[in-house]
């Protein structure tokens, strides 16, 4: 009994599938795909479908078959309005038939049969998933108005030509954790334009070191008529912003005077869900200015979710020189426990300092001369900053050395002198003796309007006296050089032989001496032989 009852079950089970998977022609949904007209033996191709007019008669029917790989799939006498089928994937419809019989002869004169083509409908789907992040499909989980949570929405929309049957959707959330919904849905049926319920999962947003994104995938199967698959889908990307947000901060006194200080505070805050530790803070000077405090430029600290400091770095400056100047960044960094090193750094911010600066430079229009030469001194008054100051020079005459007389010109200036202008005066001084001579320097004091003031001083030139030989003592100096180099001598004592007052030797006395001493070796080289 029971062995008939399971043969029964599964005689009812073999025959609902048969039935579910057999199909009915009169259910194919055609839809219109082209038209054309065909002449007495002429073909068209539809895909891989070959539609031919193969005769004509006087009735108004044109007998057409359909083709495949060169094979006969389907023929058929069609008066208009009728059609013909060919694997249930091509029909030919009928529209018009022109015989155009010849009156006098009674035959047809090139027929003309115009046919529409009609191609099976298949489902097509078409998904769509919304998430709930912001424009850009991002979660913070450092923003209170950030959800906790990924809720994403997935419908299927069936855009093809025909009903889809056995709809599965199944969705892959990437690697992100599933907290709410499941993740496959069965629909039995999806007419053409249907739309499924919307399906609605819950993500956990994790807690990540790094900004990651997760691609959420939904993919939508489903079989036409003949039990085809047609399979599609899509896919969303979301955006995890990291858990640790460190922020900085340098700030610095956007305009001083000269005469002014500026000052410069870093500070930084942990606007992240999670304890830093050692974090160490640097910052970078501005160049033309000075620290005027003593105060460690690096920093290392730890701090609670929310925690900020208050004055981590703070000190001033000194302007050395006018003009606009960048702030360099503070930078900020630390290593999760990961083993990664991040780093912040602050924006630039720039600071101009304002003021006249003041250059006194001296030159002289010779620095080697001889007693009694003159020589041009030239004093130069430069303003290379941003503000016009009253300058007053003095390089008093009563203060040049002894050995220096003063003849002509100015030794002083007293005037406005704009900015980034420059403008000089000279006089001129005659040098008595020899010797080196270093020239006293100028000295400046300025003021501007805003009552800046200060003092500067110029550098000292160097100018060297020197006597040039005269005629007379560079020809003994010759003689003399002529006389140690060609007559001198010296004896067995090492003393001079030609040295002395008293010593004078007759003209010829040389000569005298050398033919005696010849004789005598003469003698000597007789006797031998």
């Amino acid at each position: 009994m029971i062995r008939k009852s399971i043969l029964l079950l599964l005689i009812i089970v073999f025959g609902f599938c048969t039935l579910s998977s057999a199909y009915d022609s009169d259910d194919i949904e055609w839809v219109s795909d082209e038209s054309f007209t065909l002449h007495w033996g002429d073909s068209e191709t539809n895909d891989d479908y070959v539609i031919k007019a193969e005769d004509f008669n006087e009735d108004g029917y044109v007998y057409v078959t359909i083709s495949r790989d060169s094979q006969i799939l389907k023929s058929a006498p069609l008066h208009v309005g009728n059609s013909v089928s060919a694997e249930d994937e091509i029909q030919v419809y009928v529209k018009k038939v022109e015989t155009n019989i010849d009156a006098w002869t009674g035959n047809m004169d090139d027929p003309t049969a115009e046919v529409e083509i009609f191609r099976r409908g298949l489902p097509e789907f078409e998904m769509t998933i919304e998430t709930d992040g912001d424009d850009d499909d991002s979660y913070d989980p450092k923003s209170i108005s950030s959800p906790s949570t990924i809720t994403a929405t997935i419908t299927v929309e069936n855009i093809g030509d025909a009903e889809a049957k056995n709809v599965v959707m199944t969705i892959d959330t990437g690697g992100l954790e599933l907290v709410e919904g499941k993740l496959k849905h069965y629909f039995t049926s999806l007419d053409k334009d249907e739309v499924t319920d919307p399906v609605t999962i819950r993500l956990k947003v994790p807690l990540l070191w790094d900004e990651t994104s997760y691609a959420i995938t939904a993919e939508s199967k489903g079989d036409d008529i003949k039990g085809i698959e047609h399979v599609n889908n899509d896919t969303e990307s979301v955006t995890i912003e990291p858990k640790w947000g460190l922020y900085i901060s340098k700030s610095i006194t956007e305009e001083v005077y000269m005469s002014e200080t500026a000052h410069v505070l870093v500070n930084i805050r942990n606007g992240g869900i999670c304890d830093l530790n050692s974090i160490t803070v640097t910052d970078t000077m501005v160049e033309g200015l000075e620290l005027k405090d003593s105060v460690t430029l690096e920093k290392t600290i730890s701090l609670k979710p929310g925690e900020c400091t208050k004055e981590l770095i703070s000190y001033t400056l000194k302007p050395v020189t006018p003009g606009t100047y960048t702030a360099p960044s503070a930078t900020v960094k630390f290593t999760a426990p990961n083993g990664k090193e991040y780093t912040e750094t602050s924006d630039t911010s720039e600071i101009e300092i304002n003021g006249p600066y003041i250059a006194l430079t001296k030159t002289v229009s010779s620095s080697n001369v001889a007693p009694g030469e003159e020589v041009t001194v030239t004093v130069n008054v430069q303003n290379t900053g941003n503000r016009d100051a009253s300058v007053t020079v003095s390089d008093p005459s009563d203060m040049l050395p002894e050995n220096i007389s003063f003849i002509s010109g100015e030794t002083g200036f007293k005037n406005v002198v704009k900015k980034e202008s420059s403008t000089s005066f000279s006089y001129v001084i005659r040098m008595d003796a020899a010797g080196d001579v270093k020239l006293p320097a100028a000295t400046a004091s300025f003021v501007d309007m805003e009552e800046y003031k200060g003092e500067k001083i110029s550098n000292m030139p160097v100018i060297s006296v020197t006597v040039p030989p005269t005629e007379g003592a560079a020809a003994s100096g010759e003689s003399a050089a002529s006389t140690e180099n060609g007559a001198s001598g010296q004896g067995d004592d090492g003393n001079d032989a030609t040295s002395g007052a008293d010593n004078n030797t007759e003209p010829g006395f040389g000569v005298l001496m050398a033919v005696a001493a010849f004789a005598v070796v003469y003698l000597i080289f007789i006797r031998k032989n």
